[in-house]
């Protein structure tokens, strides 16, 4: 009888949009994604952070941060984790055998991002009633370093390739909740890691560098659709370039491929009477060949490319019955 309760409560609990389809998450894949390997990086003891998601006219968004990131090397994950209601910051070697390594004792850390060498992680925190922008780093030592100090929330750390300086984004208006991120207008600042310099750019949010240093990929909400879509941003001569827009979806989170010629992105997906929910697609850097490349119905964001260019790191529900959160990596070749 206690089994038979248990199974009915997992039934309830999966039913998505009053739609009366069951979500199967324990599927690692489906028929859609045809011969590829998936491959389960982290487990429920890891205790991954999870998504926040939002509904857009009948579509469902989500809220976007760095949860992990994968060093130069492609040998470890450093990403964001929820243990004993605190968030924090993790590392994990991918060659397995090792322990994973907690990197910050703190209270509410997000949004984390490897220096192209290797030794730091940069990350946000809400602390004394702002986000501001810190370092540690990646494997051993507690001293921690201070970027940002401003009373404006400041978010998405990213080293630039060449490790000189971070891009961050600073938020127009104070926030508390993560989820009121998206009716802010953000825009990109530099710090100069050596002279301590601050350079406020363009308008722009979720910020991925190309290769060569030299431009962004960013999100914006466009003002009449309400909906999100991705721009090209050079940073030194200050031209943009719309890549992506939809009157009937958003276009979030995006991860520019290592040869610089694809973006990794996250888009909502699901027809009439079928549940939304959110999947991964590439996109030429031009902003032609869309393609979808997971179609599990449990929701599958945050992609990040191996540094070969040949797989893809994500988070996603799949693989678990509960539809618990963890990292998982898609073969591309």
């Amino acid at each position: 009888m206690k089994n038979l309760l248990i199974i009915i409560f997992v039934t309830i609990m999966v039913l998505v949009n009053g739609c009366g389809t069951v979500i199967q998450y324990s599927l690692i894949r489906v028929p859609q994604e045809g011969g590829i390997k998936f491959t389960k990086i982290t487990d429920e003891e890891d205790g991954v952070r999870w998504p926040v998601t939002i509904n857009m006219y009948d579509k469902i968004e989500w809220v976007p941060r760095e949860f992990f990131d994968i060093s130069k090397d492609g040998l470890k994950i450093a990403f964001m984790g929820w243990k004993n209601n605190k968030g924090n910051l993790f590392v994990k070697d991918l060659r397995g055998g090792k322990a994973t390594l907690q990197r910050t004792f703190r209270d509410n850390v997000i949004d984390v991002s490897f220096s192209p060498d290797g030794k730091w992680l940069a990350f946000a925190e809400y602390r004394e009633w702002s986000w501001n922008i810190y370092m540690i780093g990646a494997e051993a030592g507690s001293a921690i370093r201070q970027i940002t100090t401003g009373n404006l929330p400041e978010l998405y750390p990213v080293f630039s390739p060449d490790g000189k300086y971070l891009l961050f984004v600073q938020t127009e208006r104070s926030i508390y909740n993560i989820e009121e991120e998206k009716y802010q207008k953000k825009y990109l600042w530099t710090y100069d890691l050596e002279k301590g310099i601050l350079t406020q750019y363009a308008e722009g949010s979720a910020p991925s560098f190309t290769p060569d240093g030299k431009s962004v990929i960013v999100q914006r909400v466009n003002n009449e659709t309400g909906f999100i879509e991705l721009w090209l941003v050079n940073l030194e001569n200050g031209q943009e370039f719309l890549i992506i827009s939809s009157k009937e979806r958003s276009f979030t989170n995006p991860c520019v491929s290592p040869d610089g010629k694809k973006i990794a992105c996250v888009s909502c997906t699901g027809a009439e009477h079928t549940p939304a929910n959110l999947d991964i697609y590439l996109v030429n850097i031009d902003g032609t060949d869309l393609t979808q490349i997971t179609f599990h119905p449990g929701h599958d964001v945050c992609p990040r490319w191996s540094p070969d260019g040949h797989s893809i790191y994500f988070l996603s529900q799949r693989g678990s019955e509960k539809g618990e959160w963890n990292i998982w990596k898609m073969d591309l070749k």
